[in-house]
């Protein structure tokens, strides 16, 4: 199996020109007719355009020799090392990703864009050297994504995830995707809820939907995250009297342990629950299997609608927004970033502050009033 034989080189009389093409999965150069019988030299002439008509008259006879299956290679200088082709040093990437301790939809997002890419590029850009690839046709592949920038981004970062790791495993930089473009994102606002909002949305849940309801009450009280921590709670994870939520490095963002407090108004709801539970079941689907990744995102649409139009929801009012709302909340009686870090089980001081600036809560006016002062 080869690729098609292409002809490289300068426009410098003092740098050598070759054919290039990949010959079941080790690249070779051509420099000359030698391997061929033929007197061509195009290395060895004095101006360009002999020398460009010399480079041409080998592409020919090179490609008539890999479909004549003529071109004895074997070991000579010209076959250099094996090395991975674009498609195959992707596909050791993407594999080497998957198997890491990282979710499933950071998982699902490599897979796709992998997928995306091979099937982007066309048979020689595959069997090549990955360096090979130009700059114009990572742009040309990432303009698919120029719907938003947020969109945008996104498949930039993780198409750059794959180019990371490729770059890795062949000990050398892969630099293209930091050449790429970029594109402004617009943060997305998780609008908080005010007091008498607040209790107005959780009594409508809890009238019509009383899993959603559970979900946004543990979200607020417990500042869990709904789809990756709430979702998954079982009753094996209520300690202490059911005054505690106890989530294993695995079952949270943070990667590390975190040991959450359960105030009154929740415990309420969940005594109510775990007699009924054995220490395996979901508080939500009632057994082992917890429901889909979807389940809350779909029940909310669907809530929100509802409320918007009776005019107890506010547009940009999400169902993180009550985990937003805790945040402010603590933050606006204490002051203690600190304190608000670990509640939020963020995993450094940096994460908090820019959690707080995106709420409009901590600003740059709030640290040159913290700035120190000397008078004299």
């Amino acid at each position: 199996m080869y690729t098609e034989p292409k002809i490289f080189g300068s426009e410098d009389l003092k740098k050598r020109t070759y054919i290039l093409f990949y010959l079941d999965g080790s690249r070779v150069r051509i420099y000359n007719g030698n391997l061929l019988g033929k007197n061509l030299h195009p290395n060895r002439v004095n101006n360009l355009k002999e020398r460009d008509k010399l480079l041409n008259e080998l592409l020919f006879e090179v490609k008539i020799a890999l479909k004549t299956n003529t071109l004895k290679i074997d070991s000579k200088p010209a076959l250099e090392e094996k090395l991975y082709t674009t498609k195959e040093i992707l596909s050791n990437a993407i594999a080497n990703k998957l198997s890491m301790d990282i979710s499933s939809e950071y998982k699902r997002n490599l897979k796709y864009i992998y997928a995306a890419f091979i099937d982007f590029l066309n048979t020689f850009e595959k069997e090549s050297d990955i360096n090979q690839i130009k700059l114009s046709r990572i742009e040309e592949f990432l303009s698919r994504y120029n719907s938003s920038g947020t969109y945008y981004m996104n498949k930039r970062r993780d198409l750059g995830v794959l180019f990371s790791a490729a770059s890795k495993l062949l000990q050398q930089p892969v630099l293209l995707m930091k050449n790429t473009s970029t594109r402004r994102t617009q943060s997305r606002l998780h609008k908080i809820y005010e007091p008498e909002q607040l209790k107005s949305v959780l009594s409508y849940l809890k009238t019509n939907n009383q899993h959603l309801y559970l979900c946004c009450l543990i979200t607020f009280g417990c500042f869990l995250r709904p789809h990756k921590e709430v979702r998954k709670l079982t009753a094996g994870h209520f300690k202490k009297g059911i005054s505690e939520i106890h989530l294993s490095g695995n079952e949270n963002k943070g990667r590390k342990v975190r040991v959450v407090y359960i105030p009154d108004y929740v415990r309420k709801e969940i005594e109510a629950l775990l007699p009924y539970l054995k220490s395996t079941d979901n508080i939500f689907s009632k057994n082992f299997q917890p429901y889909n990744e979807a389940y809350f995102n779909t029940a909310w649409t669907r809530a929100w609608i509802k409320m918007f139009q009776l005019g107890i929801i506010e547009a940009n009012q999400t169902i993180y927004s009550f985990r937003h709302t805790a945040a402010v909340d603590v933050y606006r009686r204490t002051k203690d970033v600190n304190l608000l870090k670990s509640l939020l089980g963020h995993s450094s001081i940096m994460v908090t502050l820019k959690y707080l600036r995106g709420l409009g809560e901590y600003n740059e006016e709030v640290l040159k009033d913290a700035a120190p002062r000397l008078e004299f």
